[in-house]
């Protein structure tokens, strides 16, 4: 009898997981089926616009207000973007019109930059990653918005703060996007040096006025925050070296953005930073090895006698990534075996295995590049 109940139980438990699989699946094609109506009608609403707009017509008296009224939903503004924008900004046949459709629902932009403002904040994440792919006329001024903008650096939300950082960095505006760096350090809100660096890289707008606003305040930021400006610079202009050397010539300075010159005069060789590249390569203390290292990294771009003694003495570390370092600069050098013959026929093992290694590396790079 107990088993009978048993395989009664089992049965029923199997049945009711049928028909609860076969009744989520009528769901889920019900709730399909809303969406596509859902987005058809988007789509009919703004042909419709768009009808009148190539007409010389302006919009429907209460277009906007639908939008404004419809797009207060994530779900619906989620739709609009997928079925509308994307649809107008791919619509190479028709241009105009969607250029004046776009001009005209500005508008609407700025109310849903104010209202998603004040919802939770994955809702204005999502707004503000909508706003970064759809830029309301990309390099005009749209002041109102930007300032908006500007008040999302202050959310919790991380995926908001970086969504909102890209779409003012669309805009191209160097004002607005020096405003939102400051907002940002002054709030606390943690941004890593290398999302805020590549945020700055994505800048559309005048990358030199952008780097004077931000040299400008570099003094009143905090320290990540510079190191991100620091290597922004680094990978956009080579037009400041003598701030750089100021940087990195003040042993009081923090030890990241004087690492962070160090590598801007790798990527920008110059004659006035050789000195101090040699000394830093030259210093033996252990508590200074991370200068060591990108120091004679960094001198694989200077040429010179006194660069290839320097690099010479620093394959005998005693830390291994400054050997290993001035081992690969050395074989940048353009050095063959006969001219590093008191390297690799030396009584330390260990040099010569790293040199002769980098050395064979750059060959086969040779070969690689000669097929």
């Amino acid at each position: 009898m107990g088993s009978e109940l048993l395989l009664y139980g089992y049965g029923f438990v199997c049945v009711s997981m049928l028909i609860f699989n076969v009744a989520y699946s009528l769901s889920l094609k019900r709730k399909d089926r809303r969406l596509k109506n859902r987005d058809r009608r988007f789509a009919r609403r703004v042909d419709r616009q768009l009808d009148r707009l190539r007409t010389g017509e302006g919009l429907e008296r209460g277009h906007l207000t639908y939008l404004r009224r419809k797009l207060s939903r994530v779900n619906h503004l989620a739709a609009f973007d997928r079925m509308v924008m994307e649809r107008l900004e791919g619509a190479a046949e028709d241009r105009e019109a969607a250029r004046a459709y776009q001009r005209e629902i500005q508008p609407v932009i700025l109310h849903l930059a104010l209202f998603y403002r004040d919802r939770e904040d994955i809702q204005a994440a999502y707004f503000a990653y909508f706003l970064s792919r759809h830029r309301p006329q990309r390099h005009q001024a749209m002041d109102a918005i930007q300032d908006v903008m500007v008040k999302y650096m202050g959310k919790e939300s991380l995926y908001c703060r970086v969504n909102a950082l890209q779409a003012l960095c669309g805009f191209g505006s160097p004002e607005s996007v020096a405003e939102a760096v400051t907002a940002l350090d002054r709030g606390g809100r943690f941004l890593h040096e290398k999302v805020l660096t590549d945020g700055l890289l994505s800048f559309t707008g005048s990358h030199e006025r952008l780097t004077a606003l931000l040299l400008e305040r570099f003094d009143s930021f905090s320290v990540p925050t510079r190191l991100s400006v620091l290597n922004y610079i680094r990978f956009c202009s080579g037009a400041y070296g003598e701030q750089m050397m100021n940087i990195l010539s003040n042993p009081a300075e923090d030890k990241e953005l004087r690492l962070s010159a160090i590598r801007y005069f790798g990527r920008y060789p110059m004659e006035e930073a050789r000195p101090l590249l040699l000394a830093l390569a030259a210093d033996k203390e252990p508590t200074g090895w991370e200068y060591a290292s990108i120091a004679v990294s960094v001198l694989a771009g200077y040429q010179g006698g006194d660069v290839q003694d320097a690099l010479t003495a620093a394959i005998y570390s005693a830390n291994w990534y400054v050997r290993s370092n001035a081992a690969a600069s050395l074989a940048r050098q353009g050095l063959d075996y006969s001219d590093l013959i008191s390297v690799v026929a030396g009584g330390d093992r260990y040099v010569r295995e790293m040199m002769l290694y980098q050395l064979d590396l750059r060959r086969e790079q040779g070969e690689k590049t000669a097929l």
